[in-house]
């Protein structure tokens, strides 16, 4: 995760209310919790998938 990346989900984690990305970190974490419930959830994929949903969520892509 790159650093201004980092900082969008700092702000979102500890002022969830004030930040315009609290949606995209309440998709990203939806659908992370669904694929780590999912029988082929492999432990050490679920936070890369978190942070790519993050990403997606925020910018409209994925990394390049």
């Amino acid at each position: 995760m790159d650093d201004k990346m980092a900082q969008k989900l700092i702000k979102v984690v500890q002022h969830p209310e004030d930040s315009p990305y609290s949606e995209a970190f309440e998709r990203a974490f939806e659908l992370t919790r669904t694929y780590a419930g999912s029988a082929g959830a492999q432990a050490s994929a679920i936070p890369v998938v978190f942070e790519k949903m993050f990403e997606l969520f925020t910018t409209g892509k994925g990394q390049g």
